[in-house]
């Protein structure tokens, strides 16, 4: 008998902790992004939906310096837009096969709110279509209203982006 009771202790245990495994696999999944691999048509179509909606659409890779410096300052101005007529999304031109050992560890860490879209697209005929003066270097932030875009090829601020996104909502 004293055998049966330590079996029902231990199947009982077991199962307690299985459901406690589960539920953090669920909330880990429910917190973690999805960052989907698109093309630039995709990419285009997520900004030319609203008119009255700023876009700020950011360049950057997980192995770019200046991207990884600048990128703390967006987040921040992000959260302070956040329920205002402005969205911002986050382009990775890391590799498609550098999404799960690089990009989405990147995200995880540093708990990147913006929406994150990996690109993977012909760099010859995209690039032009951003701006056909860009040399391809990045980090590289577009603004969008309107369908008119204003292109930044250089590094921002959190003092200069804040300004760019106040003076264009």
């Amino acid at each position: 008998m004293r055998c049966r009771a330590v079996y029902v202790a231990v199947k009982q245990n077991t199962m307690r902790y299985l459901v406690l495994l589960l539920l953090f696999f669920i909330s880990f999944n429910i917190k973690s992004q999805q960052v989907p691999v698109i093309n630039y048509d995709e990419l285009e179509q997520l900004w030319s939906g609203s008119s009255d909606t700023l876009y700020v659409v950011n360049f950057w890779a997980t192995w770019c310096k200046p991207c990884i410096e600048e990128l703390p300052d967006f987040y921040k101005v992000n959260d302070e837009f956040k329920g205002k007529a402005f969205k911002m999304i986050l382009v990775s031109l890391d590799f498609p096969s550098h999404l799960e050992s690089r990009v989405l560890p990147f995200i995880e860490k540093n708990k990147v709110k913006p929406k994150v879209v990996l690109l993977n697209d012909d760099d010859n005929v995209w690039i032009n279509r951003v701006n056909p003066q860009w040399d391809g270097s990045i980090p590289v932030t577009l603004l969008i209203k309107n369908k008119k875009k204003q292109f930044h090829g250089t590094t921002l601020n959190y003092k200069e982006l804040k300004t760019l996104v106040e003076s264009k909502l």
